[in-house]
Order: structure tokens, then sequence, then C-alpha cells
């Protein structure tokens, strides 16, 4: 069980007061009594000094006048009127009563007299106290010889009450004197107490990590100091800790930012590599083709021209990889611009078409004529992925469409097929990065599963949404939205 400096500090200073208290109180009382005993002792020697004078004068007189000792202690010694004030008796040497006289009439009830007569008959005296009554006996003496033994009575009472008196009322004072100084004690140490309990607090508090819950003790002492040094402390910690902590998220940030731009540079490079595949195809769609058609010049020029334009996407795409080899790294800039949706997607689709007609598809295109402002990179990029995705995909003799409208402030772009579509289970994991549903893609694909990756990059880049739907030997349909 745990104590509490509080209640140490109080049950000590009751413990202390209650020892002095006690101290003082027997050092005291044990006085008074010592005093006490020896005034009694005084007195009784005085009377007792007083009867063997007044016997000796008596002796003499009696010597005088022929009268024996005896006679004289038993007819006159208490004649004087200042010693019958005196309770007191006159023994002869052979114990006998010659003598005696008491003020309030009654018996000797000391059991021990006649042992203390004999112990005076050998010249020593002798006191008993009983029922507040001192019994003292002591020879006396004549000419160096004992004539008699008096017994005196002295009553006690009175210094006993009076003792009585000054020993409850050392208690009593003593008692009240303990309760006032535990209250005061109480008093004081629950100031003591409370500013140590503050420090107490700010220490648990500093260990919880609650800077701001730290409380200065206002004092002028010690305690004072030692609480400044806490709350000194406790700023130096949470500063230092305050530190630390933008140290970590420093390093967290460089660690993600290395991790990120990892991962970016792995994605691009993945990406470009897939996107090499689409400008080769056609290239290599309409080498083909020039060469089963070596006497159309429309188609001859149709496809130089389309070449050269592969062959430049083609030389941009190597000059991104050579710039991310030479700056490890590579960030999606968006660089938007207003562009006419119609002419770019029209002129994808006429880059594309010689694809399309390799592949015995049927296109249908409807565009609106919108003026929007975006990333013509970004969306190029969206929108060939997916007619080539349509293409790759798709059944022979099947069809691709192509939509795009203006609904609100937003515009949609739709690219549906009637190809092998995608199961339910697998729409949801389309877009990680090399995902690909084998069982349901074409062998001759060699897709890296990069593609609808980055497309939902590019799209999400431009605050775009990108939706699929899709059922299985039926055909798919890729829905892009923006905002205007």
């Amino acid at each position: 069980m745990k104590i509490g400096i509080k209640f140490k500090l109080i049950a000590f200073t009751g413990s202390l007061l209650l020892v002095v208290i006690l101290f003082l109180s027997v050092f005291v009382l044990n006085g008074i009594k010592s005093y006490q005993d020896k005034e009694d002792e005084a007195i009784l020697f005085k009377q007792k000094d007083m009867f063997e004078q007044y016997f000796s004068e008596r002796s003499s007189l009696g010597n005088n006048g022929t009268r024996d000792k005896a006679e004289l202690a038993r007819g006159s010694i208490f004649n004087k009127p200042w010693l019958r004030t005196i309770p007191a008796s006159v023994y002869d040497t052979k114990g006998e009563l010659l003598s005696g006289f008491k003020v309030d009439g009654k018996l000797n009830e000391n059991k021990e007299k006649n042992t203390m007569i004999e112990y005076a008959m050998q010249g020593k005296v002798s006191f008993a106290k009983k029922d507040g009554v001192i019994y003292f006996y002591s020879p006396i003496k004549y000419k160096n010889g004992i004539v008699a033994i008096l017994e005196l009575e002295y009553s006690v009472k009175e210094s006993a009450l009076f003792y009585d008196n000054i020993k409850k009322m050392f208690y009593g004072t003593g008692f009240a004197a303990l309760i006032f100084g535990v209250i005061l004690g109480i008093i004081y140490f629950f100031n003591l107490t409370r500013d140590i309990y503050i420090m107490k607090d700010s220490v648990e508090n500093i260990q919880r990590g609650n800077f701001h819950k730290i409380q200065l003790a206002n004092r002028n002492d010690e305690l004072g100091e030692l609480s400044k040094g806490i709350v000194f402390m406790s700023n130096t910690i949470e500063k230092n800790i305050e530190e630390l902590k933008v140290e970590r998220d420093s390093l967290n940030n460089a660690i993600d930012k290395l991790k990120k731009m990892d991962k970016e540079q792995k994605e691009f490079i993945g990406n470009v590599t897939h996107e090499f595949k689409t400008p080769i195809t056609i290239i290599k769609a309409y080498a083909e083709l020039i060469g089963m058609y070596e006497n159309d010049l429309c188609l001859i020029n149709d496809g130089t021209t389309n070449i050269s334009k592969e062959c430049d996407r083609l030389a941009t795409m190597v000059d991104k990889v050579l710039n991310l080899s030479a700056l490890e790294k590579y960030d999606f800039e968006i660089r938007k611009k207003e562009v006419n949706l119609k002419e770019i997607i029209d002129e994808i689709c006429a880059r594309i078409m010689g694809k399309i007609k390799k592949n015995d598809l049927t296109f249908k295109s409807n565009i609106e004529d919108i003026i929007v402002t975006i990333d013509e990179e970004s969306l190029r990029h969206v929108i060939i992925n997916l007619i080539d995705n349509a293409i790759k995909y798709n059944r022979p003799s099947g069809s691709i469409d192509i939509e795009c409208h203006k609904n609100g402030n937003k515009i949609t772009i739709i690219v549906a097929d009637t190809g092998i579509g995608i199961c339910k289970e697998d729409l949801p994991k389309i877009f990680e990065p090399f995902y690909r549903v084998e069982s349901h893609r074409s062998r001759e694909t060699g897709g890296a599963g990069l593609g609808l990756a980055l497309v939902k990059k590019l799209v999400e880049k431009q605050q775009g949404t990108i939706n699929v739907d899709s059922k299985l030997n039926e055909g798919t349909i890729f829905s892009i939205e923006f905002s205007i």
C-alpha cells in the first residue's frame, strides 16, 4: 500500500508533538512531585525539630524540678497551643504511648506503625504514605540519648489534589496543543504537498508527453526553484521532441519521395515501354499496307504522314527516357491549354484507323465540338490507350464506338467495344499496374498491364474520373468524366 507524503508529514508532525508534549509533561510533573516531596519532608523535619527542642527545654526544667522525662512528655508536651495544631504522638523507648494529639480524632491507620517505631528506636528516621497522609517516625534525643519516639501525621491531600489538577491541566493543554499543532500542520503541509503534487503531476505529464499541462509552483524557496527547473526541462524536452519530429518528418518525406520517385521511375519506364508498342504497331501496319498497295498513292501519302507522326512520338518518348536516366526522376507534369476535343479525337482516330482496318473492325464516332482547357498530351495518351485496348481485345468484325459530349459543367468521353469483355471479379483490379486478366486476353497482345494504370493516373492528375462497365463475351465500356 502506497502512503502519500502528506500523510507521512502529518503523522511525523503529530508524533513529534506527542513526544515533546509527553516529555515536557513527565519532566515538569516529576519536578513538581519532587518539589512537593522535598517540601513535605522539610516541613516534617521542621516539626520534628520543634518537638525535639521543646522537649529538651522541658526536660531541663524537669531535671531541676525532679520530674522524669516520661512524665514530662505525658503531661505537658501538648499543652502549648502551637503544638496542638500538629497531629502527633509521643512514645517511650519501649513503644508505649505517652501522649498524643489529633485534630480530626481519627485512629492511626498505619499498619507498619510498630515496625517503624522499632526502626526509630535505632536512631533512624522513617516515613510512609497512606491515603493522603504521611506517617513520620523519628527519635527524640536529649544529651545524645534517645528519650522518646515522635510520630507525626502530615496530610498531603491538598498537595496531591494540586498535583492532580496540574497533571490534568498539562494533559488537557498538551492534548489541545497536539490537536492545534496537527491542524496547523495539516494546513501548512497541505500547501506544501499541493506544490509537491503539482510538480509530481508535471513530471507525469512530461512522461506522457502532455507538455501543455505543466504547472509552475509559485514559491520562493527550494521547491520553487525545483518547479522552475521542471518547467525549463519540460520546455527543453518539448522543443527537442518537436525538432526530432520535424527531422523525422523530413526523413520520412525524403524516404517517401525516394520511394515515390523510384516507383514512378519504374512505372514510367514500363509505361513508356508499353507505349512504344502502339506507334511501332501503327508504323508496321502502314508499312505492310504500303507494301501491299504499292500503287495506291493516297494510301502511301496517308501512311507516310502517320508514320512520320508516330516516329515523332517515339522520338519524344525516347527523349523522356533519356531525361529520366539523366535526372533519375520523372513527374507527370500537367500543362493545360485550350484545345478542341473534336479535332484531337478525330486526329487520333485518323492515325489509328490503319490498325482498325487491319483488324477488320467497324469504327463509329460521335464527337461534339467542345473547347476545353486540358493537358493535350495526357488526353492523347488516354484516348490512344483506350482505343488500342478496344482493338486488341475486340472480336473479328467487331465494332468500336467513341463519343464525346458536354452535360452542364461535365465533359464525358466514352470508348466502347464489342470485345471479349472482363468478368465482374476482375473489374476492380484492371487499373492496378501490371495486372492482366490472362484468361480473357489474346495471346498476340503481349501487354504488360500498364496501359490502364497509366490512363487512370493521367485522368486523376487532371481531377477527372474513369469508370468501366463490362460483361464477359459482350464488350467493355470506358467512361471518362472531367469537370470544366
